[in-house]
């Protein structure tokens, strides 16, 4: 495997939402090699499918350890 194929790993996201308007909580998943790009998914279907959202948390699935672990705005804001 050449170097530059050896980071692009995918992993598997979570996007817990609220729909604007809306008390109730929706899950969406996404796989991706990091959370920017998971983020940048997320945006697109949300605009595609035009659901305006609130209160968005992102988590990555640790499959080591068996659970969701929260990613924090910083992190899948920063450019890869």
């Amino acid at each position: 495997m050449s170097p530059l194929n050896e980071n692009l790993s995918a992993s598997d996201y979570k996007f817990t939402y609220r729909q604007s308007g809306s008390a109730q909580t929706s899950e969406r998943h996404f796989s991706a090699t990091n959370p920017k790009i998971a983020r940048e998914m997320f945006e697109f279907a949300c605009k595609k499918d035009d659901v305006p959202v609130d209160d968005v948390g992102l988590s990555v699935w640790n499959r080591w350890a068996n659970r969701w672990d929260e990613v924090s705005r910083e992190d899948s804001s920063e450019i890869h």
